[in-house]
């Protein structure tokens, strides 16, 4: 009743006491086993050999399955260090510039700013952001703030003075155009005669006692659309960008209910097109996903997921740039991780896959997949809290304002070296607006400022990173970046990367790093200006011809090692596993 491998392993103990035997009685007779025959020592040695013959036989596929163990776990450890290496870092980019991706660029996220009473505060905390850096705003206009009390009825009657619900809202943009700053509009929180039936379902309820500021869609899609395509009629000249809706993958912005991909690309392809055909110069911003893991009862399904059934549903049509966020949680900017254990730990979920610094590059993975390569990705929120530590908050340990400052400057340049397709990037937040903020409420260590309008050190350290010349990362650029600037012989190119490429037509002269100029024929295909630079910043001088394209490379270093390591890994791998099997079948 043995099974194969015990009976194996009793043949072996039998031999192995045998041997035992033979040791111990020095080669003489002195005892008898089994068939009574005396042992002389050429007669031990010979069978001593045998043993170790035959359990060498029954060892040898042990130690080709323990290799094959080895392997797996030398190539997982591999794939790891390549992740963090490699993963969603753009060495050589496609040579066609995408649209709205000359950056990054800095905006601010002007929290309540749409509630702050005193025109003069707003006035000053656009002055502020102005003299920051930033060349965006980005502003949150309710659908409950202007439309409040009917459909079509824009008279805001909350107060004793009546009054036009548009009139804060038309200053604001004005004063925003006063100062050169470019507004973004998120608008999203139907008015309650826009949803009676969301508020009355029990789902409603529940998620509204939880979170105060739970929102969710309209009963008619419809109204959300004309109420979009309101706003982008009334401030044709003055507004172009607007996110349609925040985080619809989650219960708090969807009614309580399970999110749904295919009935917010309903509402969000509705809301798009009426934004089209009011304005056709509009860009319009698909919403900010929560990055989530799939496995709070309040996020059952993750940005990643999401995004994926969006495209597979036909949505990349119904936007032109992609919204991320990126908040720290504590981590610093260079952080490449992809995964990383849970802190606190917890036994049912050890692992958390929530790393913002580096999700963007998983976002970018499912529009590639997708085919969608050819759209920017812009930041909406990304910053890093600033609380007393024993303030409960989720947004990881917390940072020092003088981290806090340097953490954003660092996500900035990593940007810049790593993601050629980031646009604007907006700090989350510059100032609370409005009333003050409850104490508990940890959002308001994420500013830039306080309520008093004192820049804290956060300020001072991101406006002077933001003083200095802009740099082009790696990617391809046009002339229209910040990082061109035309002079009376030709333009200057500030630029980070080992190596410059010119597309255009016509003959330019280069010279980098006021060495000697070199002759350039530009033409349809990359021209090499620069190769084998150290990875610094460069001054490219060009006089000539002005390219259509300039291309920014970084070469990886020893990216070769990450290719022929893996390979070798592979084959041995595959050596082993054949050996292994091999061994197996004969033991049978």
């Amino acid at each position: 009743s043995l099974s194969r491998w015990e009976r194996a392993g009793v043949r072996v103990q039998k031999k192995i006491n045998v041997y035992s035997l033979c040791c111990s009685s020095g080669g003489f007779a002195t005892r008898t086993i089994h068939t009574k025959k005396i042992f002389d020592a050429q007669w031990c040695a010979r069978y001593t050999r045998a043993v170790i013959r035959n359990s060498t036989t029954f060892l040898r596929p042990l130690l080709w399955v323990a290799l094959v163990g080895l392997l797996l776990n030398l190539l997982a450890a591999f794939a790891w260090l390549d992740n963090a290496a490699s993963r969603g870092i753009t060495f050589t980019p496609a040579p066609q510039p995408i649209a709205h991706a000359n950056g990054p660029q800095i905006g601010v996220n002007a929290y309540n700013l749409q509630f702050e009473v005193e025109q003069a505060k707003v006035a000053r905390t656009l002055d502020m952001a102005r003299d920051l850096g930033a060349r965006y705003v980005r502003l949150h206009m309710p659908w409950s703030d202007v439309e409040i009390h009917a459909k079509n009825d824009f008279e805001d009657r909350r107060n004793a003075e009546r009054k036009s619900a548009w009139r804060k809202y038309d200053v604001l943009f004005a004063m925003m155009a006063e100062r050169g700053l470019e507004p973004i509009v998120r608008i999203d929180r139907p008015p309650d005669w826009a949803r009676p039936r969301g508020i009355a379902a029990p789902e409603w309820q529940a998620i509204s006692a939880l979170n105060p500021n739970a929102d969710g869609p309209p009963d008619t899609f419809a109204d959300y659309a004309d109420f979009v395509g309101t706003v982008a009629t009334r401030y044709a000249t003055q507004v172009r960008y607007f996110q349609l809706w925040n985080e619809p993958n989650l219960l708090d912005e969807w009614g309580g209910v399970a999110p749904d991909p295919a009935r917010f690309l309903n509402l969000f392809g509705q809301a798009s097109a009426a934004a089209r055909a009011a304005n056709p110069q509009v860009v319009i911003l698909f919403p900010s996903l929560a990055p989530t893991d799939g496995l709070d009862p309040r996020g059952p399904i993750t940005d990643l997921e999401f995004l994926d059934a969006i495209y597979d549903l036909g949505g990349a049509a119904t936007f032109d740039i992609m919204s991320a966020q990126a908040y720290g949680l504590g981590q610093p900017p260079d952080e490449h991780r992809y995964v990383a254990p849970r802190r606190p730990f917890s036994w049912r979920r050890p692992l958390d896959t929530r790393i913002d610094v580096s999700r963007l590059p998983l976002l970018r993975e499912v529009m590639e997949q997708h085919g969608d390569a050819g759209k920017a990705i812009w930041i909406s929120e990304f910053g890093y809290v600033s609380a007393p530590p024993e303030l409960p908050q989720g947004w990881g340990p917390p940072v020092s304002e003088e981290q806090k400052g340097q953490y954003i400057v660092g996500q900035i340049e990593r940007a810049r070296r790593e993601w050629p397709y980031v646009g604007v990037m907006n700090v989350w937040i510059l100032r609370w607006g409005g009333a003050p903020p409850d104490p508990a409420d940890p959002t308001a260590y994420f500013a830039l400022v306080d309520q008093d309008f004192n820049p804290l050190p956060s300020y001072t350290i991101l406006q002077n990173f933001l003083a200095q010349p802009a740099v082009a990362g790696v990617g391809a650029h046009t002339p229209g970046h910040a990082a061109y600037t035309p002079t009376t012989s030709g333009a200057q190119f500030r630029f980070e990367g080992t190596r410059l490429d010119l597309i255009g037509t016509g003959t330019t002269g280069v010279a980098i790093d006021g060495g000697v100029p070199v002759k350039i024929a530009l033409g349809d295909t990359a021209q090499p200006a620069a190769r084998g630079l150290a990875d610094d910043i460069h001054t490219a001088t060009i006089g000539g011809a002005t390219p259509e394209v300039l291309l920014v490379v970084r070469e990886q270093p020893l990216g070769w090692l990450w290719e022929v390591g893996a390979a070798l890994l592979l084959l041995a791998l595959a050596g082993a596993g054949t050996l292994a099997a091999r061994e197996l079948g004969r033991r049978r």
